[in-house]
């Protein structure tokens, strides 16, 4: 089994993942409405598990946004209208990338290692499960970008025209 077969069976199961996140989020946030306004007896736990599905969630959509090159900074380098300046600023953008998540992610392992001890307040869940997310992030990310280098299918980031049809 090839790596890029691997990577893209990772890729489906944190795509389902999101949408299971995106799921709970939904589910925990009606809920608490319902108990609020129809029983008058607002639920705990609801508000917290919300927002600690959420950070996952912007997490894993960050990834979502690099691994479709959509994310806000990533076509800035490509209107020099060069398909072989592109390449090569795309090639430094990832360089980039990776270097800044290997060191990040570092960093975010010392973290988690903190506050695994560190209940959350209401569900009493480690912290380093609600921290962890960044590190997802940049694992993903990360091998996102090394899994093309070595496959050879890297996604470029197409330039943007500007529309002026009115």
């Amino acid at each position: 089994m090839s790596v890029a077969r691997v990577w893209a069976f990772i890729e489906r199961l944190v795509l389902a993942a999101l949408v299971g996140l995106f799921a709970v989020m939904v589910l925990a946030c009606t809920a608490q409405v319902v108990w609020r306004y129809l029983f008058n007896d607002p639920l705990v736990w609801s508000e917290e598990l919300a927002r600690y599905v959420f950070i996952w969630i912007s997490y894993l959509s960050a990834w979502v946004a690099w691994k479709s090159r959509s994310h806000i900074a990533l076509d800035a380098v490509t209107y020099l209208n060069s398909p072989a300046m592109n390449a090569w600023t795309n090639r430094i953008v990832e360089v980039l990338v990776v270097g800044y998540c290997l060191y990040t992610l570092l960093a975010s392992f010392q973290i988690v290692g903190i506050t695994h001890s560190q209940p959350s307040a209401v569900l009493e869940l480690p912290m380093s499960v609600v921290y962890s997310g960044y590190s997802a992030m940049a694992l993903l990310i990360t091998g996102d970008i090394i899994v093309g280098w070595l496959s050879g299918a890297r996604p470029e980031v197409a330039p943007q025209t500007l529309a002026t049809e009115v």
